[in-house]
């Protein structure tokens, strides 16, 4: 997939909007030591966790697959696009050789047959390159809506009451960023997302 697509992002209050709700539904305020992946993790009661939700979609395997599965449609309309385009760029040659064989009108009847056919044309590729564009921010959501659970289970484990956006940290006084262990504990659930329970 082009990297436009992958970048292309819903506006940013919407966007802001989901991680808002995405993080109230992981706060909590629970005990101070637990096991993560094997690993122990010592937490003062009430410890501020960081994630990057950027990361944690893009490295998990729900993301790679979700992005890898968005990134072949993309290629396939690029290449139907060419296409189009080439049997336009034929029709429209043809078109021009039968201007000196007709009457003017009739020419311009069908030149504005083809201009009309162009146009719906063009509004068809740009409304599929929208959807897929689409597509990845619903992956997005989907993926972070199935992440909260486990995410507010890891937060138990290690004590912790808050979890915030790494990108919305002014200051770090050595906050513990999770997105590592996220990324295990979440593959290990969800796995590449290609379960129907996932959905």
């Amino acid at each position: 997939m082009s990297k436009a697509l992958i970048s292309h992002c819903r506006p940013r209050s919407e966007r802001n909007r989901m991680l808002r709700a995405f993080f109230l539904i992981c706060s909590m305020a629970f005990g101070a030591v637990g096991q993560v992946s094997g690993q122990e993790v010592n937490f003062a009661a009430g410890r501020t966790l960081v994630i990057d939700t950027v990361q944690l979609f893009n490295q998990s395997k729900f993301g790679i697959r979700a992005v890898s599965l968005l990134e072949a449609a993309d290629s396939q309309l690029a290449e139907e696009n060419k296409s189009k385009v080439f049997a336009l760029a034929e029709e429209e040659e043809q078109l021009t050789a039968l201007r000196a064989t007709m009457n003017a009108e009739k020419f311009r009847d069908l030149a504005d047959e083809f201009d009309l056919k162009v146009q719906v044309t063009r509004e068809e590729q740009l409304s599929k390159a929208k959807s897929l564009s689409t597509q990845i921010e619903t992956q997005r959501t989907t993926f972070l809506n199935a992440a909260a659970p486990i995410l507010q289970a890891l937060m138990l484990d290690v004590g912790a009451s808050v979890l915030i956006e790494r990108r919305n940290v002014v200051l770090n006084t050595n906050l513990a960023d999770i997105t590592a262990i996220a990324i295990a504990q979440i593959d290990a659930v969800l796995g590449d997302g290609s379960e129907p329970s996932v959905d």
